[in-house]
């Protein structure tokens, strides 16, 4: 597809507008886990990231294969970011999203959570968390699209921005890794041990005396009949979500926790790190693409135009404050040089003429 014809500018205008839906909707869905929200409404939000992750994938697929097809695939995938495209779209939807509705709406409300134990569990949520930072890859996707007649200008601002996200997304990938260590700790982890160490040397546990208190532990059953539990099944159902809690078997009772401690925990962290990269691109986007413009490709752009056009004798405006710029050293010479010299031609040419 010809990204000049109508067609093409249609559908980057189309990708520009889904990529702005897709910031909010990320920023939704970490916030609705920070602010527990109800299942149903966070249901919703689940649908609608699994259906821009698959949005996302078939633009993926549909760019690699035009370009394919043109013989330029690896270029793509190079110097047009086609690598950005991959990492915001595919895993998303093999390891994250799509498994999660698989989950929700076609396996049980717990599905295969419950059943993993809490080792296990913890190990998937980790892999799952990995793969969701990848979404905030899509912020740099917005940059290709954006055109202007700079060239230099955006290039070099998303090469900015692009090191910055990158830098953020790897401290969050890096994070999921020593986030069980001492600093931060899921209290179900605690009431874990202090469970087991209180079955092994009881031989008739009431759990009410050392769980007084305790918010971690949601039922503990035994042949399916229920022991302990501290809510009702009709409240379980309604603010539980696949992943916020996990069940162990203990000394024969099986126990369910909560984790939403750790995944509020862990959506604060993403809500603080989509933050810096909202932030990131509008102070880059507005104060150093305003200085980039203005000091260099501005002063470059009128030294060029002067080149070009025969009756353009304007000028090149020098900052005092950044005469020692290479930009404006160069467009002194300019000034002092070259305008006199064109000034003198043309005058030649109009009395011979």
């Amino acid at each position: 597809m010809n990204e000049n014809s109508y067609l093409g500018k249609l559908f980057e205008g189309i990708i520009v507008f889904l990529i702005l839906l897709v910031m909010i909707q990320t920023f939704f869905e970490e916030y609705a886990v920070f602010t527990d929200y109800p299942v149903r409404i966070r249901k919703y939000a689940l649908i609608a990231g699994f259906c821009f992750d698959l949005i996302f994938s078939i633009e993926f697929l549909v760019r690699l294969f035009i370009s394919a097809k043109r013989g330029g695939a690896a270029a793509y995938m190079g110097r047009e970011g086609g690598f950005i495209d991959l990492f915001a779209s595919l895993p998303l939807v093999l390891f994250y999203s799509g498994p999660l509705i698989w989950i929700t709406f076609f396996s049980g409300q717990a599905g295969i959570f419950a059943m993993l134990g809490g080792l296990s569990f913890l190990k998937i949520v980790k892999v799952l968390r990995i793969v969701r930072t990848l979404r905030f890859i899509r912020t740099l996707k917005i940059f290709g699209k954006i055109k202007t007649k700079r060239i230099m200008t955006p290039k070099y601002v998303s090469r900015v921005v692009s090191l910055s996200i990158t830098i953020i997304v790897l401290s969050l990938i890096g994070f999921t890794f020593v986030n069980r260590g001492t600093v931060i700790q899921s209290k179900s982890r605690v009431a874990e041990k202090l469970i087991q160490n209180y079955v092994m040397s009881s031989t008739e546990p009431n759990f009410k005396d050392i769980l007084n208190g305790v918010d971690s532990v949601l039922f503990i059953e035994k042949e399916n009949d229920t022991v302990y539990s501290t809510l009702t099944r009709l409240s379980f159902q309604n603010n539980y979500f696949n992943d916020d809690y996990y069940r162990t078997r203990i000394q024969g009772y099986d126990v369910y926790f909560s984790n939403k401690d750790m995944k509020k925990t862990n959506a604060f962290i993403n809500l603080l790190a989509y933050s810096m990269i909202i932030g990131i691109i509008i102070i880059i986007s507005t104060i150093f693409r305003r200085f980039f413009n203005k000091h260099i490709s501005g002063v470059l752009g009128v030294m060029l135009k002067g080149y070009r056009t025969t009756e353009y004798l304007t000028p090149v405006r020098i900052n005092g404050k950044r005469r020692d710029f290479e930009t404006y050293q160069l467009a002194d010479q300019y000034n002092r040089k070259w305008l006199p010299v064109k000034r003198k031609i043309l005058e030649i040419k109009q009395r011979n003429l």
